[in-house]
C-alpha cells in the first residue's frame, strides 16, 4: 500500500480468526467397520505407520494386525510399534520376533522385570535397577490407543487390539465402543506424543512440551501441567454447562472436584446424563461407581446403566463441546495413565454422537433413587471402601 493511499475498511479490519478443524474426522460405532478401516490404511501406508495401543493380544484380531504390519515392513514402511507392559503382557514372546524379522520396530511401556526374566534375549537386563523402576514406574501405564498412518492419518478412540472389540469374532458379546478417524493439524500432536515415548528421556529434554503450542484439537496429558490444565477446563466446562452434560465411561470414579461440578452443573438444571456399563471387565467397578450416584441423583443428574455388554466407550457431550479417546473419569486417567483425546469439530460427528448416546439409553436400565437404595448394603458398603483405594483406580 502506497504512503499517501488511505487504508480501506478491509486494511483496518483484524485478520480472521484462525478455525480449528478437522479436513476429516469419522465416528465408528461398530468394531469391524473401525477396524476393517485401520487394516486398509495400513496396507496403503507408503512411508510410516506409528502404532500405539494398551492391550494387544495374541487373539485374532491380535494376529491380523501385526502380520498387516509386518506386511507394510516388508515393503519398505517406516513402522514402529508401542504396546504397555501390563495390558499386553506376553505380546513380545507372541508378536516380537515376527516384527522384528520383517524390520519393524517396537517398544513396551514399561516391561514387567519377570517377562524380561523369562525371554532368553533380554534375561541379562534384568537387574537391582530394573526392580526399582518397576516399583516406581509400575502405576503408570501408556492407556493410548493411536495408529498414525503417513504422519497424516489418525485412529484412535478406546479400541483395544483384541476380539472383544469384533462383532465378527465375539458376536453379541462384542464390547460396545466409540472411535474415531481425523486428519488435520492435530496429528502432529499425536505424532509427538507417541515420539515423547518411543525416544525417552533425552529426547524429551531436547524437545519441551513448553516450547510446542499444542493444538486445542487435541488432549494429551503428557506433562503434569497439561493434566491440570486439561482437567481445570474439563470442570468449568461442566459447572458452566446450560444445556447438557452427556458422559459414557467405563470406569467412572470420579474425583471429588469433578463429581461438585457434575453436581454444580445438575443443581442448575443442566441435563446430566451419565451412561455407565453394568457389566465390566473389572468386576468391582460397578459397585464403586455406584458409591458416587446417591448425591447425582439426588442433584437430579439421570444415571443408566448399559444392558447388553460391556460398555468400554469413554466420550463426553457439554452443550456443543464433544471429545472421543481413551480417557476414563478416574484418578488412573487423571494422574497416572498416559491417553490421548481429540474435540470434535464437524457438526455431523456432534449429531452422530448423540444419536449415539440417544440409542445406547434405549438398551439402558435407568437408576432411580429408590432402586439405588435397594441395591444390596453389602455391595454399597464394598463401593464405598474401595473408594478409599480410588488413587490406583
Amino acid at each position: 500500500m502506497n504512503s499517501m493511499t488511505l487504508p480501506s475498511d478491509s486494511d483496518l479490519a483484524p485478520p480472521p480468526p484462525t478455525i480449528y478443524e478437522w479436513k476429516r474426522e469419522e465416528l465408528y460405532e461398530i468394531g469391524d467397520e473401525f477396524f476393517e478401516e485401520l487394516e486398509a490404511a495400513i496396507k496403503g501406508a507408503t512411508s510410516s505407520i506409528e502404532f500405539e495401543s494398551y492391550i494387544f493380544y495374541n487373539d485374532a484380531v491380535g494376529a491380523r494386525f501385526a502380520h498387516a504390519l509386518a506386511a507394510a515392513a516388508r515393503r519398505g514402511v517406516r513402522v514402529r510399534v508401542v504396546v504397555d507392559g501390563i495390558g499386553s503382557w506376553g505380546w513380545v514372546k507372541a508378536f516380537g520376533p515376527l516384527l522384528a524379522e520383517a524390520g519393524a520396530a517396537w517398544k513396551v511401556y514399561h516391561q514387567l522385570p519377570w517377562e524380561k526374566f523369562f525371554s532368553r534375549t533380554e534375561r541379562r537386563q534384568v537387574t537391582f535397577t530394573t526392580l526399582i523402576r518397576l516399583v516406581r514406574k509400575i502405576n503408570n501405564r501408556n492407556h493410548r490407543k493411536v495408529c498414525i498412518v503417513d504422519r497424516e492419518t489418525a485412529f484412535l478412540g478406546s479400541r483395544n487390539i483384541t476380539d472383544v472389540h469384533s462383532e465378527k469374532v465375539s458376536g453379541e458379546k462384542a464390547w460396545r465402543d466409540t472411535s474415531v478417524v481425523v486428519e488435520g493439524q492435530g496429528v502432529s500432536d499425536l505424532l509427538f506424543a507417541f515420539e515423547r515415548v518411543w525416544f525417552g528421556r533425552r529426547w524429551r529434554k531436547r524437545n519441551p512440551v513448553s516450547t510446542r503450542e499444542m493444538s486445542p484439537l487435541v488432549r494429551l496429558n503428557i506433562t503434569r501441567r497439561l493434566r491440570v490444565k486439561d482437567y481445570s477446563r474439563l470442570k468449568g466446562k461442566i459447572t458452566r454447562a446450560k444445556d447438557r452434560v452427556w458422559i459414557t465411561n467405563a470406569y467412572f470414579v470420579p474425583h471429588k472436584s469433578l463429581l461438585r461440578a457434575l453436581l454444580a452443573a445438575a443443581s442448575k438444571g443442566a441435563d446430566v446424563r451419565i451412561l455407565l456399563p453394568e457389566k465390566s471387565d473389572v468386576f468391582f467397578i460397578p459397585w464403586v461407581a455406584s458409591a458416587s450416584q446417591y448425591g447425582l441423583l439426588k442433584a437430579g443428574a439421570r444415571v443408566f446403566e448399559y444392558q447388553p455388554t460391556v460398555l468400554h466407550a469413554k466420550t463426553l457431550l457439554v452443550d456443543d463441546w464433544a471429545l472421543v479417546g481413551s480417557s476414563n473419569l478416574n484418578h488412573r486417567s487423571l494422574m497416572h495413565d498416559l491417553e490421548a483425546d481429540v474435540f470434535l469439530t464437524h457438526p455431523h460427528s456432534k449429531d452422530e454422537l448423540r444419536d449415539q448416546f440417544l440409542r445406547d439409553l434405549t438398551v439402558s436400565r435407568e437408576i432411580t433413587l429408590e432402586e439405588w437404595g435397594r441395591r444390596p448394603r453389602w455391595e454399597r458398603w464394598l463401593g464405598r471402601m474401595l473408594l478409599r483405594f480410588r488413587y490406583w483406580l
